[in-house]
């Protein structure tokens, strides 16, 4: 997954577009996006990171897969989100 640089137009907060940034680099090294492999590098609060991910679920940058046991984030296309 490459970071898609309009992520910056959007004018999301801080920590929604550091959780954007971080799930990329994650996903670039093969982990799956849960709450679990997550939480250990972000810097923020857990507050904070469920803060940021609810903003990105919001404006349809990522999407919260339910169907597993552990919910899983999805990185959408550039082209789905919300402006």
């Amino acid at each position: 997954m490459i970071m898609e640089r309009e992520i910056f137009n959007l004018q999301l907060s801080v920590e929604a577009t550091s959780a954007y940034i971080l799930m990329c680099s994650l996903q670039e090294k093969g982990k799956i996006l849960t709450d679990e492999t997550i939480s250990p590098y972000w810097q923020g609060t857990d507050e904070q990171l469920k803060t940021a991910l609810i903003e990105l679920k919001e404006r349809n940058i990522i999407q919260e897969n339910t169907s597993s046991e552990k919910p899983r984030y999805v990185i959408k296309k550039q082209c789905d989100w919300s402006k």
